[in-house]
C-alpha cells in the first residue's frame, strides 16, 4: 500500500474508466429470463461479465456481457 509520505518505491493505485459492450445475445437471454423465469421479481440477479484492459493506449477498458452472463455456475 502506498504511504502518504510519497515513498518513490510504491506506486499509487489507479482505476481505469471502462465502457460497456452488451452483446445482442445478452439482451435475448435477459428477455427470455424476464418473461419465463423472473416475471415480476425485481430482486438483484448475479451475472458474469468479462473485463478486458488490453487495448491500445488511449482507448478505454471494456466490460463485455454476453448471452452466457446468466450462467454463473456453469448450468444453463
Amino acid at each position: 500500500m502506498a504511504s502518504a509520505t510519497g515513498d518513490p518505491g510504491l506506486s499509487k493505485l489507479q482505476f481505469a474508466p471502462f465502457s460497456s459492450a452488451l452483446d445482442v445475445g445478452f439482451w435475448h437471454e435477459l428477455t427470455q429470463k424476464k418473461l419465463n423465469e423472473y416475471r415480476l421479481d425485481e430482486a438483484p440477479k448475479d451475472i458474469k461479465g468479462y473485463y478486458y484492459n488490453g487495448d491500445s493506449a488511449g482507448l478505454p477498458a471494456r466490460l463485455t456481457l454476453e448471452f452466457s452472463a446468466f450462467d454463473i455456475y456453469g448450468n444453463p
